[in-house]
C-alpha cells in the first residue's frame, strides 16, 4: 500500500488577536511565514492574518487586530484528512485545530505539494511494477500508435528491449498486433491469434478508454507456442489450461499459492519434493493453521499477507520425511485491478540455491551501500553552493570533519592564515547543520572599532549612553539567536570584552548595555583567526579560560600552497564567477594554469582570487595566457626547498612561512620532535605543538 508522506506540522507559531499590530510584526519577524494562525486569549482559533495586511492596517494607523483582518480558510481537525488540500492549494498555510477549535499548528502549502508528489511517485513506481509482474505482455498505444506502456513480459514474448520501442510507433515492433485497427474501430478484439516474432501470440485487444474518450488500444498477449505444439487436438481453451498447469509443475522452484484470506489453493510436484509433504494433506487449510500445527518453523506466505510486500524467509521443515531441511521462501503478493490483494504465490528452493542467492544478497547490499556513500561523499565534496574547494586529500578530510562538527552544538576554532577560506568553511557548517534554515551572521571582530564593538554584539537599551539610537539597539547575539554567529579574528577582541563573551557562552545569556535584565539566547558560535592564540595567551593579550572554552574542536584549515590539487579547480570557479559578475566570457590556457598553480600565493585564496579579477579586466584577449601574467608569478616555475621571498609580504607571514618550511627539514631530517628541538635549540613541546598547528608530517616522497 502507499502511505502519504505528511510533511512536518509547524507548532508554537501564531498571532494573538489582542497584541498589538508592532508585536505581531515581532512575531513575524522570527519567523519564515508571512501568513499565521490567529487565535483568542483562551488559544481558541480565529482564522489566519498575513504579514502585508497587518503593515497595511499599521500605515492605516490602526494599533490592533480587527475581525475584518482576519481572512478564514479551510482547517481540519484529523491530519489524515489533509488529503482533501488539493482543493485548496490558494492557501499559505493549512491549520489543524481540535475538536474544541484550538490551535494544534498548521502545514505549508510548498511542503505539502512536495509530500503529494513523492506520494505520486510511489504510486507510479508501484503501478509499474505491477504490470512487470505480470506473466502476460502488456502494451499500451495512443491514437497515433505510440507505444506508452510496455512490460517485462512484452520484453520476453516480442524480442525487443522496453527502451528500443518507448515513445515510437507500434509498427516497428510488427503489423501483425492489429493494434491500430481496435484504435480506428474502437471495438475489441478477444483470442486473437497471431504470429508475432516467430511465436504464436494470443492476444486481447481492447480500446483504451480515459475519462470517457478513446485514449488509445490495450493488447494483453500470451506465447502460446508450446501449447499449440503439445495438444493440437484440444481447443485453444483446454491447451491453454494445459499449458499453464505443465509450466507450474514442471518448473524447478517448488510453488505454493494461497488465496487473500490464506487459504492454500495450489502447490506443485517441485514443493512436494523439497518439502517432503503431499498436496492433499495442504491444500484446502489456512496456513496459519499449517505453521501452528509444527509443520515447518515459518511462512512467507503469512509474512506478505500481512505485510502485501514481497518477503523473503529461511524455512525449517520440523516434521516429516525432510525434518531438519532448510528451504528459502519468497513470497510475492498479486494484486487484483482495484489494488486488493488477491493471492500470494510463494517461490520455494532447495539448500543448493541458498548459497548462491545469500552470496549474491550480500553483496548487492555492501555494493548499495557503498555506492550509496560515494554518492553521498562526490556531492558533499563537489557542492557547488560556496567557493569552498575540496579537491585535495586534506581538504576533502577537513571538509568531511566540518560535515561531522555541523551536526553537533560543540564549540567550532577555525585557524589558518589569512585569505585561505575560512569564512568559506563556516558557510559548510551552517549548510549542514541543523540551523541552516535560520541566520548565518559573520563579524570581523578586527574591522569594528573597539569603542563599538560592544554594543554592535550585545545591543544597548534607551538612552544607555550619549549617541545612542532612542529606540536602543538589538545586539548581533539576539539576531543570531536560533542560527550561527561567526566571530572572525576573535583573537582582535579587547580583554575587557573577552570577559563578556565568555559569560555569554557560558551562561546562554547575554546583557544589553545599560540593560538590568539578562536576554536568554540559543545561539551557536563559530570563532576563526590567523593569530596564535596561546602565544597571545603568555604575551597576556588573550584569556586562557576563553580559549579552552571556544577551542573544542579546532579546524585548520591549510595554506594554498599545501594542497595546490586545488588550485586548477579554484581558478575555474573564479573565473566563472567573475565572467558572470562582469558579463564577459574569458578563459585560461592550460600553461598559465599551471604556472598559478605551480606559484605559492603567501596571500592564498584572496590573492588568487585579487590575481584572477585583475586579469579579467585588464587582459584584452579572451583568453588569458602565460604572457598576460605578473613577472613575480611567471618567474616561478617550480616550487623548490628553497625559501623565497618574491614580493613584500607582512613580516608575520614571512615568518610563517620560512618556520614551517625549517620545521618541515627538520623533520624529515631528524624524524623525532626530540632531534628536532635539541637541534633548534627549543623545547620539545614547543616543537609538537607548531608541527600541529602547521600540519606538517614527514615528506616520504
Amino acid at each position: 500500500m502507499i502511505d502519504v508522506s505528511f510533511p512536518r506540522l509547524i507548532e508554537g507559531y501564531f498571532i494573538k488577536k489582542e497584541k498589538l499590530l508592532k508585536d505581531m510584526i515581532n512575531t513575524f519577524l522570527n519567523c519564515r511565514f508571512y501568513t499565521l494562525p490567529v487565535i483568542d486569549e483562551k488559544g481558541v482559533y480565529l482564522g489566519v492574518v498575513n504579514l502585508k495586511d497587518i503593515i497595511r492596517s499599521m500605515d492605516a494607523g490602526q494599533e490592533i487586530l480587527n475581525n475584518t483582518d482576519i481572512q478564514q480558510v479551510t482547517t481540519f481537525r484529523d491530519d489524515n484528512e489533509i488529503i482533501h488540500y488539493f482543493d485548496t492549494l490558494g492557501q499559505e498555510i493549512v491549520p489543524i485545530v481540535n475538536d474544541q477549535m484550538r490551535l494544534i499548528g498548521f502545514y505549508v502549502r510548498s511542503e505539502l505539494c512536495e509530500s503529494f508528489k513523492k506520494t505520486y511517485q510511489q504510486e507510479i513506481k508501484l503501478y509499474r511494477s505491477i504490470l512487470d509482474s505480470s506473466y502476460n505482455g502488456i502494451v499500451v498505444i495512443d491514437n497515433n500508435g505510440l507505444i506508452l506502456i510496455y512490460n517485462q513480459a512484452a520484453e520476453r514474448i516480442l524480442g525487443r528491449k522496453r527502451s528500443e520501442v518507448m515513445g515510437k510507433s507500434i509498427s516497428t515492433i510488427d503489423p501483425n498486433m492489429n493494434m491500430m485497427g481496435v484504435v480506428y474501430s474502437q471495438v475489441e478484439e478477444v483470442n486473437s491469434r497471431n504470429i508475432i516474432n516467430g511465436y504464436t501470440i494470443m492476444a486481447n485487444r481492447t480500446p483504451f478508454i480515459y475519462e470517457n474518450e478513446y485514449m488509445g488500444a490495450i493488447s494483453v498477449f500470451v506465447d502460446i507456442s508450446d501449447l499449440e505444439k503439445a495438444s493440437q487436438e484440444l481447443d485453444a481453451t483446454k491447451k491453454l489450461t494445459r499449458f499453464l498447469n505443465d509450466v507450474i509443475e514442471c518448473s524447478y522452484d517448488g510453488l505454493y499459492i494461497c488465496n487473500e484470506k490464506g487459504i492454500v489453493t495450489r502447490v506443485n510436484n517441485a514443493w512436494e519434493k523439497i518439502a517432503g509433504f503431499k498436496r492433499e494433506d495442504i491444500i484446502g487449510r489456512y496456513v496459519k493453521d499449517l505453521l501452528s500445527t509444527g509443520l515447518y518453523d515459518n511462512s512467507a506466505a503469512l509474512e506478505t499477507l500481512k505485510s502485501k510486500k514481497i518477503s523473503t524467509t529461511m524455512i525449517e521443515i520440523t516434521s516429516g520425511p525432510k525434518k531438519g531441511q532448510k528451504i528459502i521462501a519468497t513470497g510475492t503478493p498479486l494484486f487484483g485491478e482495484d489494488g486488493v490483494l488477491t493471492h500470494v504465490v510463494v517461490n520455494v528452493r532447495d539448500i543448493t540455491d541458498i548459497v548462491y542467492m545469500k552470496q549474491q544478497l550480500e553483496q548487492t547490499k555492501e555494493l548499495n551501500i557503498h555506492y550509496a556513500n560515494e554518492l553521498e561523499r562526490t556531492r558533499l565534496l563537489n557542492s557547488d553552493k560556496d567557493d569552498f574547494i575540496a579537491v585535495s586529500p586534506i581538504m576533502q578530510n577537513l571538509l568531511e570533519s566540518a560535515i561531522s562538527v555541523a551536526r553537533v552544538d560543540s564549540s567550532v576554532l577555525i585557524t589558518g592564515e589569512s585569505g585561505v577560506g575560512k569564512g568559506a568553511l563556516v558557510h559548510k557548517i551552517h549548510e549542514f547543520s541543523d540551523r541552516s534554515d535560520k541566520v548565518l551572521i559573520t563579524v570581523n571582530c578586527g574591522a569594528i572599532p573597539e569603542n563599538l564593538i560592544e554594543s554592535e554584539l550585545f545591543g544597548y537599551e534607551q538612552g544607555a549612553f550619549t549617541g545612542a539610537k532612542k529606540e536602543g539597539k538589538i545586539g548581533l547575539f539576539e539576531l543570531a539567536s536560533d542560527g550561527i554567529l561567526f566571530l572572525d579574528e576573535i583573537g582582535d577582541l579587547p580583554l575587557n570584552l573577552q570577559v563578556k563573551i565568555l559569560n555569554a557562552i557560558q551562561s546562554k545569556e547575554i546583557m544589553r548595555i545599560g540593560g538590568g535584565k539578562p536576554i536568554k539566547i540559543d545561539t551557536r558560535i563559530i570563532y576563526a583567526t590567523n593569530k596564535d592564540l596561546q602565544k597571545m595567551i603568555e604575551e597576556g593579550k588573550f584569556r586562557e579560560d576563553l580559549f579552552y572554552r571556544i577551542n573544542v574542536i579546532n579546524l585548520y584549515v591549510p595554506p594554498l600552497r599545501d594542497r595546490k590539487e586545488d588550485i586548477p579547480k579554484l581558478i575555474y570557479s573564479i573565473i566563472n564567477n567573475l565572467n558572470k559578475k562582469y558579463q564577459i566570457d574569458k578563459s585560461i590556457s592550460i600553461d598559465a594554469e599551471e604556472r598559478l598553480t605551480q606559484y605559492n600565493w603567501p596571500g592564498n585564496i584572496r590573492q588568487l582570487q585579487n590575481t584572477l579579477e585583475r586579469l579579467m579586466i585588464l587582459t584584452k584577449a579572451e583568453m588569458i595566457k602565460v604572457e598576460h601574467l605578473p613577472a613575480n608569478i611567471k618567474g616561478e616555475k617550480d616550487a623548490t626547498d628553497a625559501i623565497k621571498i618574491t614580493q613584500i609580504l607582512p613580516l608575520k607571514e614571512a615568518t610563517e612561512q620560512t618556520e614551517r618550511k625549517i620545521l618541515q627539514l627538520a623533520l624529515n631530517k631528524y624524524k623525532s620532535t626530540r632531534k628536532i628541538a635539541k637541534a633548534l635549540e627549543v623545547d620539545q613541546s614547543t616543537i609538537v605543538r607548531k608541527l600541529k598547528s602547521y600540519s606538517i608530517t614527514e615528506d616520504r616522497k
